[in-house]
């Protein structure tokens, strides 16, 4: 039997999958819709019907290029009072992930909507491959709270890291 700790500390090399990021707020969210999207699926221009539709939330998943290597990373866009916002766990500027996509119509496409960018890199890193899911499914459960909002509350535990948060929250979601 592991321990909590060893529990809390995921292994890196299995992505969350959207069966995933589901089963951690399944019940958890009144009144809220969320779309599965993998950009690798979607040929032609990116619409709001396609990426959103009449969805709360999108969890939209990038293929990216890192060092050579081809990585998935978790984003959301959600919808709040009419405002589109694209939340990214590691804040990457638009053109650092037109650069990692390889092309750039998901940033064109969010800012044709005006959609509203994270600013402040909250996962450590890049490699952090399955803690991008849970960024996920908490951005999704908190999605009423704007960027600025979410980022306070998300970081208001002074004793663990926003990443532990992230993953503790998750591990309950999936334990009970």
């Amino acid at each position: 039997m592991g321990t909590l700790e060893s529990e809390i500390t995921l292994d890196e090399s299995k992505p969350l999958s959207f069966a995933d990021i589901s089963r951690i707020i399944k019940g958890r969210i009144r009144g809220c819709s969320i779309l599965y999207v993998d950009l690798e699926t979607i040929r032609g221009k990116y619409t709001v019907e396609r990426l959103i539709g009449q969805h709360d939330c999108a969890c939209i998943l990038i293929t990216a290029t890192n060092n050579g290597g081809v990585q998935r990373h978790w984003t959301v866009l959600h919808k709040l009072k009419n405002r589109y916002y694209f939340f990214d766990s590691l804040a990457l500027r638009w053109p650092m992930l037109d650069a990692l996509i390889g092309d750039n119509r998901l940033t064109s496409f969010m800012k044709s909507i005006k959609a509203v960018p994270s600013t402040r890199k909250l996962q450590a890193h890049i490699k952090m491959i399955r803690t991008c899911g849970c960024w996920a499914a908490v951005r999704c459960a908190k999605y009423q709270l704007n960027y600025t909002q979410f980022v306070k509350w998300v970081t208001s535990n002074r004793h663990t890291t926003a990443d532990r948060t992230v993953v503790q929250l998750c591990l309950i979601g999936l334990l009970t």
